[in-house]
């Protein structure tokens, strides 16, 4: 028998049109849904994780964006984390291209926050300039990737584009150079003997710290290149025999630092230590061990203990909850770079590069830990600060604002 003999036909035909209305609405309801999905952008980090150092940077990164519950205003954030170095932490060309290659060929990837070492940072930035993702170091200091007047080529090489795309929170070299031979003849060094790692950034720093020595009247009595493979008892016994009253290294703890200063101590030879911030973290501490007392070391940026602002407490109160121990000056560069690439994020509200890009860029005034700073048209920071510290105790101790 015919199911609907029992009732009128417009009942039928109503019974119909609402359970259309009910699909209909369901559906829409489905499409509303996925459209109105936050969007979301990729943050690329790139760095040698086996250091102490990048742990603090990546840490400050990830307190920023755990702040915002990884948004954006309406964009939702991720992070994705590249090794960019080997188990020692020195840096690896391969990888650092294969991370930027990576970064530029996934499409909601917007930023790149890295590296770390200049010399890396020459693999990655012509890669990410064709790209059109913004690039932020929070410590990379070799000022020819910005500024003209230091390689032939740099710093065009950097930009195929022909449009800046590398913005910095660290000052560079061409201050923290001359800063550290200034602070050596303030200390009373009348001779020294200079030293680079062969990389980018030590053999460039150690070219600053020497020109500056000797325009300051510190005798340089010798000048050599070193690598984690060299002859460190023979080092040792030149330093010794040219009596010179400071060694000078320029370079990273990775390539040799701390075997160098172990041999001159192992000889007793009584002249003082000197490094550039690429010395200024726990791995060479730890790697030096008892050798490291007393050595001096500059840095670009302040110490956050040192800072004395409000934002400053906040981030170092924050940072030592969660992660039992004190930031270095790298970690509060990041943590600074971060919720400033954030906040460009958010004023967006958009996962487009190139609008994310002249965002970071156009930044004029921040107001982070150490005050108010932004980018010149070069993409460096505007806080020139630079400081001295010594090792007291085991531990870097602040000395002195080299800002000046």
């Amino acid at each position: 028998m015919d199911a609907s003999a029992n009732f009128p036909r417009p009942f039928i035909y109503g019974s119909i049109v609402v359970a259309l209305f009910i699909l209909l609405g369901a559906a829409y309801f489905l499409v509303l849904q996925r459209t109105s999905e936050p969007a979301t952008a990729t943050i690329v980090f790139s760095g040698p994780l086996a250091l102490e150092s990048t742990k603090g940077i990546l840490q400050s990164v990830q307190l920023a964006l755990d702040e915002v519950n990884y948004y954006a205003g309406n964009i939702s954030l991720q992070l994705e984390v590249f090794e960019g170095g080997d188990e020692t932490g020195a840096w690896d060309p391969q990888k650092e291209e294969r991370n930027a290659n990576a970064a530029a060929s996934i499409e909601n990837v917007v930023a790149y926050f890295g590296p770390i070492n200049s010399g890396a940072a020459k693999i990655s930035m012509p890669i990410l300039n064709m790209a059109g993702i913004v690039q932020i170091s929070p410590a990379t200091t070799w000022p020819g990737l910005t500024k003209i007047g230091f390689l032939p080529g740099e710093p065009g090489v950097f930009y195929p584009t022909g449009v800046r795309h590398f913005v910095r929170v660290s000052t560079t070299d061409d201050l923290q150079g001359p800063a550290g031979a200034q602070w050596a003849r303030d200390l009373g060094f009348n001779s020294v003997y200079i030293f680079d790692d062969g990389d980018a950034y030590g053999i460039g720093i150690a070219q600053l710290f020497e020109a500056e020595a000797k325009r300051r009247r510190i005798e340089v009595v010798g000048r050599a290149s070193i690598s984690s493979s060299s002859d460190f008892d023979a080092v040792a016994a030149d330093i010794a025999k040219s009596n010179a009253d400071l060694v000078y290294y320029g370079g990273t703890t990775p390539n040799g630092g701390p075997e160098l200063l172990i041999a001159i101590r192992s000889l007793d030879i009584k002249a003082a230590f000197m490094g550039p911030d690429g010395i200024f973290e726990e791995d060479f501490l730890m790697r030096a061990g008892n050798a490291a007392e007393g050595i001096y070391v500059t840095s670009v940026g302040i110490p956050p203990e040192e800072i004395k602002t409000e934002d400053a407490e906040r981030y170092l109160e924050k940072y030592r909850s969660q992660f039992n121990k004190d930031p270095d000056v790298f970690g509060a560069m990041a943590y600074d770079a971060a919720k400033l690439l954030i906040e460009a994020i958010a004023r967006t509200g958009s996962t487009d590069r190139a609008k994310i890009l002249r965002e970071v860029r156009g930044t004029r005034s921040y107001k982070g830990l150490s005050g108010t700073w932004g980018f010149d048209s070069n993409g460096d920071t505007t806080a020139k600060l630079i400081s001295g510290s010594r090792v007291e105790e085991g531990r870097f101790t602040f000395i002195t604002d080299l800002s000046g």
